[in-house]
């Protein structure tokens, strides 16, 4: 049977073997820490995505005039836990073979790991550029929760390098192995960057990164006022923009192969956040694309 699709703003989803872009929803809430519903987030994004007008002021695109993007309905997805991870792996891999670049709509932040891993299989080289309040890298031995994602990443055969950006909440113990510099983390704290007060911060970000980039953006690496609707949104994030500058620098200077949304944790007639996470997904699209550094389609 065929699986069913989606619309991502309004448009017909796109054959794979034509699409630039996958959209593969990953509705997993099962290791959230505090409030659930993050399952949720996959049909919220993309049903705030109808609302969004579709050219691009910065870029001058209209993206989805130019390239396809492939859709696959939240609805496709099983909800047996272990089945969800393979039902997810096989359609990074299923984009990555159709280059086009998967992105995951979480879900809790957990379908990172799920993510990193289909990326290693076939870019080794991987670094990571994680975007979130929380370090992510608590004891792995602990319960599974989405606060040891970053952790076991680490723990994973030819481990990516991580990066971090917007981090203000953390265990001493994943202060402590930020601080190792036998451990392959670079964090920039919220407090530092904010200290900053200009744009340095995002050159040094970059020079921690190398082509190929896997983009993990945790919903609450954002400022609250953004997006409130989190599972725990602590005060003081990213500021929209701030985050937008940094996001065109990378595409603009690094090769984006895969990308993910997580930890939306939507609120019933609140549309705010889900618009949040839809208009997020599209700009750094545009980003991609007008960058020129997307791999070729086959012929």
């Amino acid at each position: 049977m065929a699986e069913a699709e989606a619309h991502f703003l309004g448009y017909e989803s796109a054959d794979l073997a034509e699409a630039y872009f996958s959209l593969i929803p990953a509705p997993h809430d099962a290791t959230a820490s505090y409030i659930r519903g993050q399952a949720l987030a996959p049909r919220k994004i993309m049903d705030a995505s109808s609302l969004i007008e579709d050219y691009d002021e910065e870029t001058g695109l209209t993206l989805v005039d130019l390239v396809g993007v492939h859709t696959l309905a939240p609805e496709s997805a099983p909800r047996d836990a272990g089945m969800l991870e393979d039902w997810v792996g096989e359609r990074i891999r299923a984009a990555l073979d159709a280059t086009a670049v998967p992105i995951i709509l979480g879900g809790d932040g957990t379908v990172s790991l799920w993510g990193i891993k289909a990326l290693l299989e076939r870019s080794p080289e991987l670094t990571v550029l994680h975007i979130d309040a929380n370090a992510d890298l608590d004891d792995a031995d602990d319960e599974e929760t989405h606060h040891t994602v970053m952790r076991r990443a680490l723990e994973l055969d030819n481990a990516p390098s991580i990066c971090q950006v917007g981090v203000r909440t953390l265990s001493r113990d994943a202060f402590e192995r930020i601080m190792d510099s036998s451990i392959p983390v670079e964090t920039f704290f919220m407090a530092d960057i904010d200290r900053d007060g200009g744009e340095g911060w995002q050159d040094a970000v970059i020079d921690e990164l190398r082509s190929p980039v896997y983009l993990s953006i945790d919903m609450t690496g954002l400022d609250p006022s953004i997006a409130p609707a989190v599972g725990v949104a602590e005060p003081g994030g990213l500021r929209w923009w701030q985050l937008l500058r940094l996001l065109k620098k990378v595409a603009s200077r690094r090769r984006v192969a895969a990308i993910d949304v997580t930890e939306l944790c939507p609120i019933e007639g609140a549309i705010q956040s889900d618009l949040a996470a839809a208009r997020l997904i599209y700009k750094v699209m545009n980003y991609i694309q007008a960058s020129g550094k997307m791999l070729a389609k086959p012929v």
